[in-house]
């Protein structure tokens, strides 16, 4: 009989207590190891997609003898109105992507879905515009904008080869997006100098306040370069604040409009302290 009463003896309450703590204990460790996972995961996916479309823009550059992308094609020279056919970078890509909309669409971003895609094709009748993945946009200081014409102070000329940038290596070309735009600048990386939502916002949508139109995973961008490498680099440090003549973003090229004066290290110091709070 006492054999009988120890088999069906239960746990008492200070046992119970003690596994549960112990699953506590065992959960707070680990839950942040799997987070640490997950999100090193979404960098992996993320760099190999830009990995991906830096082969696709550096096979394009070999095609046209080193000449840049620009972020349209099809503006008239006189630029006051659109030309009958005009397309994008994104569209000008698509037969280095093997037509593939998924090296486009970067699946940690939060804009992915087809109603984010934009315009990239039109000759002015609806039916026949085409819609690509925006997850990616062009650094417009460096390319410009469609082939020269429509220079202004956000809309510089940018350079028309890859020999006349000095350090192709250390300059963006192109780079994850969660914006509206085809182009991204350096001062978007805050909103005191951008604007903020919901200016830059796809279809007046916004991720969560505070994150910023560059797509960041834990303050680390997966950047295209213009020499056809992909590599990831924290945000803030493409500033290069403390570099007094230029940075990643080869605004040397491009001028401050409350200026009329080149972009300085004051400014890009000025952007880093006011940066979007996901990127500090």
């Amino acid at each position: 009989m006492e054999v009988t009463r120890l088999k069906n003896r239960g746990f008492t309450l200070i046992e119970l207590l003690v596994v549960i703590a112990i699953i506590a204990i065992l959960a707070a460790i680990l839950f942040p190891v799997f987070a640490q996972a997950k999100t090193a995961a979404k960098k992996t996916v993320a760099l190999s997609n830009a990995k991906q479309i830096a082969t696709a823009n550096f096979i394009y550059q070999g095609d046209f003898d080193d000449a840049l992308i620009k972020e349209y094609f099809g503006f008239p020279s006189d630029c006051n109105s659109w030309g009958n056919v005009y397309y994008s970078w994104r569209y000008a890509m698509q037969p280095y992507v093997a037509k593939s909309n998924g090296l486009l669409q970067d699946p940690t971003n939060p804009f992915k879905e087809p109603a984010f895609w934009t315009s990239a094709y039109s000759d002015g009748v609806a039916a026949d515009q085409i819609n690509l993945p925006a997850n990616f946009a062009v650094n417009n200081a460096l390319v410009g904008f469609a082939n020269g014409h429509c220079a202004g102070p956000y809309t510089p000329e940018g350079l028309s080869s890859l020999d006349q940038l000095d350090a192709p290596a250390s300059t963006i070309i192109i780079l994850p997006n969660r914006s509206q735009w085809n182009d991204l600048k350096f001062f978007f990386i805050s909103p005191k100098w951008d604007g903020g939502p919901p200016g830059w916002c796809i279809n007046n949508s916004c991720p969560q306040a505070g994150d910023g139109p560059i797509h960041a995973i834990a303050k680390s961008v997966s950047w295209v370069w213009a020499d056809g490498h992909a590599k990831s680099v924290n945000i803030l440090q493409t500033l290069q604040t403390n570099n007094p003549t230029s940075d990643f973003w080869a605004t040397q090229f491009t001028k401050n409009p409350a200026t009329g004066l080149p972009y300085t290290q004051a400014d890009r110091i000025d952007v880093a302290q006011n940066a979007y709070p996901e990127y500090k």
